[in-house]
């Protein structure tokens, strides 16, 4: 069978459709990869969405948490909100309290304060009472001192102008009397008015003290004229120290100091035994001991030998050690004494400066 041939308006025909149709299946596939593009991408932006849905979840997650602490946080606040305003009312009592008592206290205070004041005048009437009182007592003490010192002075010196007026009696009645008895009647009358003399000077350098007239001077020329001034009997040595030392002192004072520490030494060893006077270069002072034979202090009398007017002696003043305690404390020093054997002790600087007197309790 023979192919017909194709006519040319239908061959042309063909070739548009085969055109058009290869540009649609041209088309269609440029669609078809277009597609599978736009499907990928649409997976991609899913696969994102889910992501992002995801991470939103847990977002909405932790913003519920997180609202759920807000939320116990402000019942706890409220709670606490709550207490404080409890507190805050007990606080406002306790103030009211505080003020009342506050004002109470006030109250009180200015009491208090009002007798206190009354007390402070009492105080001030009595004392002010006390000190007339002292003044009086320490008037009656005064006088007391002073009519038991004017007692003992007037029996001490009545046996010693006894002698003297028996003495003059007897030379007045005996003109012609022999020179040696004239002698023993003179040295009889010397002794009692040396015994006067020293009494009264007692009383005197008690009653009255006056200030240290300083100079450099030799401990050894000072006991060398206490030695010579006092009567030293036959059987009594004293011992010196082997050096010397100079010190700033009133000499005059201290020398009435060794004669009486002397004197006292030969009465209490009954005019026969030894003296021993020691002294110790101390640096910046000195130390003097005067020890002697004796039979001692007893242990009940050595506390009360520096008082005034204390004496165990049958005559005397009894202001000698008193004296003697007093012109060493007035030279910045110390006296001290212990026993057995009897030794007294004393302690002065070589360079002394006075800031004061040293009075007796007994003087206005």
């Amino acid at each position: 069978m023979t192919q017909q041939p194709i006519e040319p308006e239908k061959k042309s025909l063909v070739e548009d459709l085969s055109t058009l149709t290869g540009r649609a299946f041209k088309e269609l596939d440029s669609t078809k990869t277009e597609l599978q593009e736009k499907e990928k991408l649409l997976n991609h932006l899913a696969a994102e969405s889910m992501e992002k849905i995801k991470e939103l979840s847990n977002i909405n997650h932790d913003l519920q948490d997180k609202v759920g602490f807000l939320l116990d946080l402000s019942a706890s606040l409220n709670k606490k909100n709550d207490e404080l305003v409890k507190s805050n009312r007990d606080l406002e009592q306790q103030k009211f309290q505080y003020n009342k008592m506050t004002v109470e206290l006030k109250e009180k205070l200015d009491r208090v304060l009002a007798k206190e004041k009354e007390l402070s005048m009492q105080r001030d009437f009595l004392a002010r009472q006390v000190d007339e009182k002292t003044q009086d007592l320490i008037k009656a003490a005064k006088f007391t001192v002073i009519g038991e010192l004017a007692a003992r002075l007037a029996h001490d010196l009545r046996n010693p102008l006894s002698i003297v007026k028996n003495t003059m009696d007897i030379m007045r009645v005996k003109p012609n009397m022999r020179v040696d008895e004239r002698l023993q009647h003179f040295t009889r009358f010397d002794r009692a008015v040396q015994r006067m003399t020293h009494q009264i000077d007692d009383v005197l350098n008690f009653v009255k003290r006056s200030d240290l007239t300083l100079q450099i001077a030799s401990i050894l020329t000072i006991l060398d004229s206490a030695i010579v001034g006092v009567m030293i009997p036959p059987e009594v040595k004293i011992s010196k120290p082997a050096f010397d030392i100079q010190v700033n002192c009133d000499s005059r004072k201290l020398e009435a100091v060794f004669s009486n520490l002397i004197i006292n030494a030969i009465q209490a060893m009954e005019d026969k035994g030894t003296i021993k006077i020691g002294m110790v270069d101390l640096g910046s002072n000195i130390q003097l001991e005067f020890e002697d034979t004796g039979l001692g202090i007893p242990a009940d009398i050595l506390p009360k030998i520096f008082d005034p007017l204390f004496t165990t002696k049958q005559t005397g003043t009894g202001l000698g050690l008193s004296i003697c305690k007093s012109i060493i404390e007035q030279h910045g020093g110390t006296i001290s004494v212990r026993s057995t054997p009897t030794v007294f002790t004393v302690r002065l600087p070589k360079n002394i400066a006075p800031k004061y007197e040293v009075r007796s309790p007994y003087t206005a």
